[in-house]
């Protein structure tokens, strides 16, 4: 195999690599995470990328709160459900790019 033919070959193996871990960060980011409130309170739901889609809350465990503490006890779900959907795609990607020895 003459230098040309090596580099092309090198070339289209780290594309199917960059187009792996490219595939697998937008698996990671469509994949859904539920995370509990406290208590039986309820659950929120997240985007693998963060974003809030559902919110569910128990109306018989929310009368256990002011309107102050609920408020805050449901952003702060929010808030951790977001930060460990992005802990997991950040960890995810990693995985990926070690796998696959970009790394």
């Amino acid at each position: 195999m003459n230098y040309q033919d090596e580099l092309y070959n090198l070339a289209r193996e780290i594309d199917a690599t960059v187009a792996a871990v490219t595939q697998t960060a937008r698996g990671a980011e469509h994949a859904p995470l539920e995370w509990r409130l406290p208590g039986e309170l309820g659950t929120v739901t997240v985007s693998g990328a963060g974003e809030l889609t559902a919110a569910t809350l128990d109306i018989t465990e929310m009368h256990q709160y002011s309107a102050d503490a609920l408020s805050r006890t449901v952003l702060q779900g929010i808030r951790d459900a977001e930060q460990r959907a992005d802990q997991r795609r950040g960890d995810t990607i990693a995985t990926a790019v070690t796998e696959t020895g970009l790394a």
